[in-house]
């Protein structure tokens, strides 16, 4: 069974890649407390999202966000130039989970939706400025 499960903060903005292909892949690094430790410590963990959930990410997630990661573990092997041998460990995400909303987005569709408000109370007063047209939309209320 390859299955892991994370809470923790994104340590920086999440790195967007679109491929010639089409595929959309959003690179994130996760702080999670090591709660098992006796000194105060994180460990930190690559996140790779792919397709929709990637474009959703790179929206709405920044740095310094609490996201929930569901998925699995992938390793790979590479040789640096000097001719070291890596083997860096990732998750790749099948589900995210927000668990802190961008603030700034918010107040963005707090701001919509009152200028929609104003719009339709506009044309609404528009419509309602003839008398005529007063009393019809009166009736309509």
């Amino acid at each position: 069974m390859n299955s892991v499960n994370i809470i923790g903060r994104l340590v920086r903005d999440p790195e967007m890649i679109k491929k010639d292909d089409g595929l959309t892949i959003c690179n994130l690094r996760i702080a999670i407390d090591d709660t098992h430790s006796k000194e105060d410590r994180a460990d930190f963990i690559s996140v790779t999202v792919f397709g929709n959930q990637a474009a959703v990410c790179e929206r709405y997630l920044r740095k310094g966000f609490i996201a929930g990661v569901s998925g699995h573990i992938r390793s790979e092997d590479y040789t640096d130039k000097d001719g070291v041998r890596h083997f860096p460990v990732k998750l790749i995400a099948e589900r995210i989970q927000f668990l802190q909303w961008p603030e700034r987005e918010e107040k963005q569709q707090n701001e919509d939706a009152v200028a929609e408000a104003d719009a339709i109370t506009e044309a609404y007063t528009d419509a309602c400025a003839d008398t005529d047209a007063y009393a019809g939309a009166e009736e309509a209320v």
